[in-house]
């Protein structure tokens, strides 16, 4: 299916802000004055899931099928409210009279709540093709870039973090002759998942099970915002990353020029393949251990032959060439005057670690990664984000589609939540909140002062 036959709204700021409008407090009251409900059906238009899912999700045992949107409404609810610590809980909760405004939300009529099975039928259908998940997520993320000051697409950054499975102990199946010197790999309770590596904190064990999330972010005025994510099992060494992740982003139609990782994206080849495929110039810094070229310093930066530091002047896309000119300020009383062209030219193909788009050491260089910290950010607000549906920091799901399917809902739901708190701050009238709270208390005192009369 073709993202172009999918309807998206194309409203200016104008629109928006029409849209935020106060309504009457009989609407209000059907959301439960939740501004973050009120504000969903408002900005965020999520009605194009129909046309990924024609038909209701049916279930195979002959109950009754339910809309995509709902379900999907309902995975927003289970990653952003901290009340609900799992599917079978949720849909237990939701059936309960004291949540109407919930259901009204779902758009569901009556006490018939969808089971945590039409919730799990719902993400399989996202991943019988791998293009479903990609057109799910493609109106949101042009609606979020379109949201005027919203999303920075001028620069990302990469990184990856350890998810862990929810697997117990190993069992291991001997099928050697040789049991006293068996090689047969562990085998767990999730199929897919795998014993990794992950960084050494206090109190933790530098083993884990399970996979690793690699994660493209990008600024927003709401913090770090995911744009797309690579689920892989937990050997798969981050060096091996770079192109899928800038694959994934190609397929989500979103173009970065500039992207920011750490050492272990620093392979010269997959940087000249991200700016020759992709268009996207990719930057890590360098060590001082580092084999260097002789110009080079112990931070990258260019030299000229009297070991003063050069200018940069430009890298030229088509021949793969960064120029570098000499400083006026040393050039003025250098020996070397009149002898030398002040001019140096690095091929971009020969040390990609060096010489490319974004000289070492430059105030742009020191931006980006100051700018990559924020990867750090994003892994601890979605952490925090899924503490309440995390058991024991552990996914409650198996397999390493399933995963990739539930952590790419999580960011469209992050996603989401920021396009929410970016309208309530800039696009919402100004005294909505307080007007929300006073009705709510209102609400409160009738219902009290009904009870009083009736006891």
């Amino acid at each position: 299916m073709k993202t172009e036959l999918l309807p998206f709204p194309r409203g200016n700021i104008t629109q928006l802000r029409a849209a935020s409008q106060l309504a009457p407090p009989l609407y209000y009251s059907t959301l439960g004055f939740d501004a973050d409900l009120i504000d969903y059906l408002s900005f965020i238009k999520d009605e194009y899931i129909r046309f990924l899912f024609p038909r209701p999700i049916l279930d195979p045992r002959g109950r009754k099928p339910w809309d995509a949107v709902i379900l999907f409404r309902m995975h927003v609810l289970y990653f952003t409210r901290p009340e609900f610590v799992s599917f079978r809980q949720m849909c237990t909760e939701l059936a309960k009279p004291k949540h109407q405004d919930y259901r009204n939300f779902l758009g569901i009529k009556g006490t018939s709540i969808p089971s945590h099975a039409a919730l799990s039928r719902f993400r399989a259908q996202l991943g019988i093709e791998e293009t479903t998940i990609n057109e799910l997520s493609k109106p949101l993320l042009r609606q979020a870039e379109q949201l005027d000051g919203f999303l920075n697409l001028m620069i990302g950054a990469l990184d990856s973090r350890p998810v862990f499975a929810a697997v117990g102990g190993f069992k291991k199946e001997c099928t050697c002759k040789t049991p006293e010197k068996c090689t047969c790999p562990p085998r767990f309770s999730d199929n897919d998942a795998k014993v990794g590596r992950q960084r050494t904190k206090v109190n933790q064990n530098k083993f884990f099970i399970g996979y690793r999330k690699n994660t493209v972010i990008c600024g927003s005025s709401q913090g770090p915002m995911p744009l797309g994510s690579v689920v892989v099992h937990a050997k798969t060494s981050d060096s091996n990353m770079l192109l899928p992740c800038l694959e994934r982003l190609k397929e989500l139609e979103i173009q970065l020029p500039n992207m920011v990782a750490d050492m272990a994206y620093i392979d010269g080849q997959d940087k000249i393949d991200a700016l020759k495929i992709h268009n996207t110039v990719v930057f890590t810094e360098v060590k001082k251990d580092m084999i260097r070229p002789e110009v080079c310093d112990e931070q990258g930066r260019v030299l000229c032959s009297e070991g003063h530091l050069a200018v940069y002047d430009g890298f030229d896309t088509e021949t793969m060439m960064v120029q570098y000119i000499g400083d006026p300020s040393h050039c003025d009383s250098c020996l070397r005057w009149g002898t030398c062209d002040k001019r140096f030219e690095f091929s971009f193909l020969e040390k990609p670690q060096f010489f490319g788009p974004i000289a070492q050491g430059s105030q742009w260089a020191r931006s980006c990664l100051n700018f990559r910290k924020q990867v750090e950010l994003n892994f601890a607000l979605e952490a925090n984000l899924l503490d309440h549906v995390f058991h024991h920091k552990k996914l409650p799901i198996r397999g390493q589609k399933r995963v990739e399917i539930y952590l790419r809902l999580v960011d469209l739901s992050r996603l989401i939540m920021g396009m929410i708190h970016h309208a309530q701050e800039y696009l919402v009238p100004k005294g909505r909140s307080q007007e929300l709270r006073r009705l709510a208390e209102e609400a409160i005192y009738d219902r009290k002062f009904v009870l009083l009369r009736t006891a």
